[in-house]
């Protein structure tokens, strides 16, 4: 800044002498007034130069950028899996028959089957029971012990025979299966149909085992009668083999439908013979006939 001044100062000398040379003086001052004039002046400026403050344009400073920081990802821990106690007594349902529902005649017997497994902790030994509870009890009795012990992850059968009221309508009962310490700890049911109408035999179908009525002697002839009923119940009948009865036999109805008996008759002679059936319960009453041929 120093040098810059001093060089304007020098700069102001020179043309105020080469001014005093060019122009002519004025306002009736002598050369060596106006020299003298023009040279304060210029000091004057100089000097004024000199101080007037020097402005220093301080650099900006930038701040280098900050890192950004980075959250760690929270951790999740893994679930700890609850201790869950298996309970003594647990059972799993498997099946039951008949069916609910089951349409019965008035006064039919019928057993009711349910399958369990025992999916518990505890044995079932022979001093748990099935209880009846509530509703209709349909003739069986109150309680009944299990025949054998049930170990953890096996099944059994829980049997009890019932009869289905006299009067038609729906029926249910409801039954439990009971610990050694008087605790119930299944619920379940038998819920039946009875018929409005009588249990009865509606039809009979006699034919010869695979259409075998004809044959050369000696022969075994085999027979067979599809039975059909309006609803449960048992039927007693027999076959009569040319006049001579085989004897009485029972077939039983879960509910309404067919079931299929048989019979056979042994022939060593030529002739024609008949076979028929005769439903002596509930219907007393013959059905049909077959005729087999035997051929010498």
């Amino acid at each position: 800044m120093k040098r810059s001044v001093k060089a304007l100062a020098a700069f102001a000398i020179l043309a105020i002498i080469a001014v005093s040379c060019n122009y002519p003086l004025s306002n009736g001052q002598s050369e060596e007034d106006a020299v003298a004039t023009s040279v304060a002046m210029t000091v004057e400026a100089v000097n004024a130069a000199a101080q007037q403050p020097t402005v220093i344009v301080q650099p900006t400073n930038t701040l280098p950028a900050l890192p950004t920081a980075t959250v760690p990802a929270a951790t999740i821990a893994p679930a700890v899996p609850t201790n869950t106690t298996q309970p003594c007594n647990q059972v799993q349902f498997v099946s039951e028959s008949p069916v609910d529902d089951t349409t019965y005649a008035p006064g039919a017997t019928f057993t009711k089957r349910w399958t369990f497994k025992n999916i518990g902790t505890c044995t079932w030994n022979t001093n748990y029971k099935l209880v009846f509870v509530s509703g209709d009890a349909m003739s069986g009795t109150a309680s009944t012990k299990l025949t054998e012990s049930v170990e953890p992850g096996e099944s059994v059968d829980l049997t009890v025979n019932l009869k289905a009221p006299s009067t038609s309508g729906t029926y249910k009962g409801v039954w439990n299966l009971q610990g050694d310490n008087g605790v119930n700890f299944a619920h379940f049911w038998v819920q039946i149909k009875v018929a409005s109408e009588p249990f009865a035999v509606t039809g009979v179908n006699l034919s010869a085992v695979d259409g075998d009525n004809s044959d050369t002697c000696p022969h075994t002839f085999n027979y067979q009668a599809v039975i059909t009923t309006n609803g449960a119940g048992t039927v007693t009948y027999y076959f009569t083999n040319g006049g001579t009865s085989t004897g009485t036999k029972s077939v039983t109805f879960d509910s309404a439908g067919s079931k299929t008996v048989t019979g056979s008759w042994d022939l060593t002679t030529s002739g024609n013979y008949e076979v028929k059936l005769y439903v002596d319960n509930p219907n007393h009453q013959w059905f049909g006939s077959l005729t087999l041929t035997c051929t010498s």
